[in-house]
């Protein structure tokens, strides 16, 4: 049996506190009922001083006890949908967690929760992932960790992260499986009603087409954006760009990839992909008329680039996020 702890904080999500809680508790149920043992105890909701906290939307949590009197096997760090600088800011608060994951805790985050373990020192060198909203912060904060925001939940042994906020749910149903096994976990999923198949946060990115890299502001290249959203569908070459900003090639591709994070094909083609989202989204347009639409000539070739940026297949995204039904 694994003893679990879930880590509550002024304006945690509320419902991946209870709801980790909760899954592993119907987890347990089910194994009762199966092979007449339990899988997970504990079960606890601890805090950084010992006291009751106060969740996102007000709601307060009731807490057993303090981060610092527990060591339990597993350690879940939910989202903050908050000021996280506190929270960083706490060397108490990251010291236990990073002496909690030296002494063989399995630390768990879901969201925001990774900046916390990151802080610690416990993702040095390695593979994790966050909200794909929070990923420009993350990287500019820890440079030394191996960020791969496209991924759902990363499995580093010693340490579990999921993506997105709700990804608790993905977050608490791998916990089953790792420990009690992949049947164990597709039988609570199904309990629950639950998908239990995502595997990437790409097909949930919003791309935000602004000048984004850390407030760095650069007019020119703002007027070339602008006129790149009016023009996505256009056939546009880094002349036509340079002709806009009224600079020279190499210099706008320099500064275009200062302001923004990334080249003017690379941007285009998020531009592209985004209106096609949007397309698939809200209306009952053909995939071949959305190719030519967006600015592509090759409803293959634009198929490939879909699914390799949004991880699903035009036809997928639609029967997943149409708004037509």
């Amino acid at each position: 049996m694994k003893s679990v702890a879930v880590l509550a904080y002024d304006d945690c999500l509320v419902s991946a506190v209870s709801g980790v809680l909760e899954i592993l508790s119907i987890a347990n149920s089910l194994a009762r009922e199966s092979s007449g043992r339990e899988c997970f105890t504990g079960l606890d909701i601890v805090s950084p001083e010992g006291g009751s906290v106060t969740g996102y939307v007000g709601i307060p949590l009731q807490v057993c006890g303090s981060i610092h009197d527990v060591r339990p096997d597993i350690l879940v760090l939910p989202p903050v949908f908050g000021e996280i600088e506190p929270l960083l800011a706490n060397s108490s608060l990251i010291q236990c967690i990073a002496d909690l994951g030296k002494q063989g805790t399995i630390l768990a985050s879901a969201c925001a929760g990774s900046f916390l373990m990151a802080r610690a020192g416990v993702l040095d060198g390695k593979p994790a992932t966050t909200h794909w909203k929070l990923a420009p912060d993350f990287s500019s904060r820890f440079e030394h960790v191996d960020l791969q925001v496209r991924r759902m939940l990363i499995d580093g042994g010693s340490y579990i992260c999921a993506g997105g906020a709700m990804a608790w749910q993905d977050l608490a149903l791998h916990i089953v499986a790792r420990f009690t096994g992949r049947d164990a976990a597709a039988d609570c999923a199904k309990m629950l009603v639950m998908d239990s198949t995502r595997d990437v946060q790409t097909p949930y990115f919003m791309f935000e087409n602004k000048v984004c890299n850390k407030g760095f502001a650069d007019m020119e290249i703002n007027r070339v954006q602008e006129w790149m959203q009016d023009n996505y569908s256009s056939e546009i070459s880094s002349g036509v760009l340079a002709e806009k900003a009224q600079l020279g090639e190499r210099t706008l591709l320099r500064r275009f990839k200062r302001a923004t994070g990334m080249t003017p094909n690379n941007y285009l083609q998020q531009l592209r992909i985004e209106a096609a989202r949007h397309l698939l989204e809200v209306s009952s347009t053909s995939v071949d008329e959305i190719t030519v639409l967006v600015g592509y000539d090759n409803p293959s070739s634009f198929r490939r680039l879909f699914k390799k940026m949004t991880g699903l297949s035009p036809r997928e995204y639609r029967s997943r996020f149409s708004r037509m039904k």
